[in-house]
């Protein structure tokens, strides 16, 4: 019975109703594009999860979405409002990448040396904004969504007049070695491909994930359980949530904003990086492009997850496959009914906008209400408890059952 009044509860909440009115508004849009949105929405499901390649290319799309989103979700559960993961992320795919490409060694060194120098350029491009805040106090949203420029427009440069492959027709580098390149789960020319081909179909779901997903859905997956023991289990967790719901109270207690605020930047742009630079070696990418990690807008995404979700590791997981998933089915939606991919767009924006006015209305309706209540008459005060004034240490009824913040 308490489980499904907590369902219950959560359905009516504001991330539901939300999700739900942008895929009517999204309707609507479809109606006035010539349309039926029962039938677009049924291809967009059948796109995404109703196809082996389908399911395997939604959990493609997820990975970086949710990577992306945990490194931005770890710093704003802090409090510290880092934009910059474009940047960071970019960055560290740049030089992770070009470790990967011409670096000479075996790939059990390369591989591990591309993830170390990716997080270590995504950290340190992070550690700018927060030690321009903790120095010069350069507010972190400011300096962090003017870095992603330089960034970009870096990597853009290096790779178009430095690094670019004249045997190609792409702004690119040379190619990846197929030895440092993460493969597929289980690659497709192999003997075991072959046997769950015979086994369970060549377009079943489980043949099609493990042949078609690379492993960094398993670094992914790490890197989840990692931020949800970070958050329940550590000092540094403990402080950084609590530092996101009251700084003051942190300051008080003893905690040095400056030093959390650099610490959960190195994180969150290390965490960038490792997940940029997995998305440039990572199988089917084989070269480094000129403007391909802007191009994907998984950054932007990733903010829209991370802000569904409310900075949670397992609600970014969740949200960001909700969001893949739009994506990879408004693709096949488009190519089934000739409708616009961008509609993906449109029901995430609305998503965003209508959780944003949910969670504002009622503190609207709470500032309006208590405005109206002090322009009112004054009203009688309520008479004095005797008990209370005969021993006026006395505990206030129901302060013990109150929830602490910390705890929630």
């Amino acid at each position: 019975m308490n489980a499904a009044r907590t369902a219950g509860r959560w359905l009516a909440g504001p991330i539901p109703v939300s999700v739900v009115l942008a895929l009517l508004i999204g309707a609507c849009f479809m109606l006035i594009a010539g349309v039926d949105p029962i039938s677009g929405y049924v291809a967009m499901l059948q796109g995404s999860f109703g196809t082996g390649s389908g399911l395997a290319n939604t959990l493609q799309r997820a990975v970086p979405i949710i990577g992306i989103g945990i490194a931005i979700a770890v710093a704003f559960r802090a409090g510290v409002l880092n934009l910059g993961t474009e940047g960071q992320a970019g960055l560290g795919a740049l030089t992770g990448g070009i470790v990967a490409v011409y670096v000479p060694g075996p790939a059990i060194l390369i591989v591990p040396l591309a993830f170390i120098v990716a997080i270590a350029t995504g950290a340190a491009w992070g550690l700018i904004s927060a030690l321009l805040q903790n120095l010069l106090g350069v507010p972190i949203l400011l300096s962090t969504l003017l870095l992603n420029y330089p960034a970009r427009y870096f990597s853009s440069w290096l790779i178009r007049f430095q690094l670019n492959d004249p045997s190609t027709d792409l702004v690119a580098t040379q190619q990846l070695r197929p030895e440092v390149q993460l493969g597929m789960l289980v690659p497709k020319d192999s003997s075991f491909a072959e046997t769950l081909r015979s086994t369970f179909g060549p377009t079943s779901p489980v043949t099609a994930v493990l042949t078609g997903v690379n492993w960094s859905i398993i670094v992914l997956i790490v890197v989840i359980a990692g931020a949800v023991f970070v958050n329940r289990r550590t000092r540094f967790g403990f402080e950084s949530g609590l530092s996101g719901q009251n700084a003051e109270f942190v300051r008080y207690g003893g905690v040095k904003p400056g030093p959390l605020v650099t610490r959960t930047m190195a994180l969150s742009g290390g965490l960038a990086g490792l997940f940029g630079v997995m998305l440039i070696i990572g199988a089917p990418s084989t070269r480094l492009i000129e403007g391909y990690f802007v191009q994907t807008n998984y950054a932007f995404t990733a903010l829209l997850v991370t802000l569904l979700a409310l900075y949670r590791p397992i609600g970014t997981a969740i949200a960001g496959l909700f969001f893949a998933a739009i994506m990879v089915g408004s693709d096949a939606m488009g190519r089934e009914l000739g409708l616009s991919p961008q509609i993906a767009a449109v029901i995430q924006a609305l998503v965003i906008v209508l959780l944003a006015f949910r969670v504002a209305l009622p503190r609207f309706r709470r500032r309006g209400s208590a405005d109206g209540a002090s322009s009112g008459p004054p009203t009688a005060e309520p008479p004095l408890n005797e008990a209370a004034i005969a021993e006026p240490h006395a505990p206030v009824p129901g302060a013990g059952t109150e929830t602490k913040e910390s705890d929630r």
